[in-house]
């Protein structure tokens, strides 16, 4: 006791304990902001990823096409073609028969769904199907914002049909985690 009648209280626990709590909250903010990096990293080096398979197939298309191209003149300057150009005909009709079947969404697809997504949606990963199937998962603050992008990919033309949505709500965090799949419709090159 003082003095003047007033008891003296020791502050340096309760500092001591903010000073932890303030740690903590900063490691966790640390923590949020890298898996965030992390998954737009992850997104970027997928859409990537699609766009330098669809450009090469892209290339091969055309290289196949100007080879058929070639070879129907020569078939047409010499009247009638060999067995042999006939096969190779056949051959590169097939390639180009099975490059068409495989055709993809185009990337430029990709970033239309991800500008769609309002402020409080995370987009953390899109998969894509060369039957045009897109599983899109994310993240969203509340189902109101969650319902809100449905609704603007059902207005997109790619977007045939939204065949599965499955969302969770994180008791703790209120955020919901949310999986879609949709069929989307394929580039036409």
């Amino acid at each position: 006791m003082q003095g003047d009648g007033q008891p003296r209280i020791n502050l340096l626990s309760y500092l001591q304990e903010e000073a932890a709590q303030k740690r903590e909250l900063r490691q966790k903010l640390i923590a949020v902001v890298a898996i965030n990096i992390m998954l737009v990293c992850a997104a970027a080096v997928s859409w990537w990823s699609q766009h330098q398979q669809v450009i090469a197939w892209e290339k091969e298309n055309q290289h196949l096409q100007e080879q058929v191209e070639s070879l129907r003149k020569i078939a047409a300057a010499i009247g009638s073609s060999s067995d042999q150009e006939a096969r190779e005909l056949s051959l590169r009709k097939s390639w180009l028969a099975k490059l068409e079947r495989e055709r993809t969404l185009d990337p430029g697809q990709l970033e239309e769904i991800y500008a769609l997504s309002i402020p409080d949606i995370t987009i953390s990963q899109i998969n894509m199907k060369n039957s045009g199937e897109i599983t899109i998962k994310g993240y969203a603050d509340n189902q109101r914002d969650l319902i809100a992008f449905l609704e603007r990919l059902e207005n997109e033309d790619f977007v045939k049909d939204i065949s599965n949505v499955a969302s969770k709500r994180n008791s703790q965090t209120g955020e919901i985690s949310f999986t879609l799949v949709m069929a989307g419709e394929m580039t036409d090159r």
